[in-house]
């Protein structure tokens, strides 16, 4: 039994003189691992860039953007109708009947796609 113990601990002892060496190739800091691979760090934007960025993704973004939109079209309006304001309502009632179009399309197409199954198909319930 004695000598049973010294091949425990004799082997014991060769694993572990074997563990060292297959360590590093096991290691995650290999060049074959991809699990601890990381981006290069992006250079930080400054100045207009860096803000424009900050205000596209803010929530104040669309209304604003949305208010300036009007205004540049009332204002190109006012300039092609040089004041004569029957032409102005005419060329603005247009714009308005064409943009309003265009969001019926817009909607009709996008809440077909949502209710459509991600495989084409129509969605069902499952009740």
């Amino acid at each position: 039994m004695a000598n049973t113990g010294r091949s425990r601990s004799s082997g014991s002892s060769a694993g572990s003189k074997r563990s060292p060496a297959k360590k590093p190739a096991r290691s995650n800091t290999s060049r074959g691992s991809s699990s601890r691979r990381t981006s290069a760090p992006m250079p930080e934007e400054t100045g207009v860039a860096a803000a424009f960025n900050k205000f596209a993704t803010s929530k104040a973004a669309t209304p604003l953007i949305f208010i300036a939109a009007v205004i540049l079209i009332v204002g190109i309006d006012l300039l092609i109708s040089w004041n004569k304001f029957e032409l102005f309502f005419k060329i603005l009632g247009i714009e308005i009947l064409i943009a309003v179009v265009v969001w019926i399309i817009l909607t009709l197409v996008f809440s077909g796609k949502k209710n459509k199954d991600p495989d084409g198909g129509p969605a069902e319930d499952g009740v």
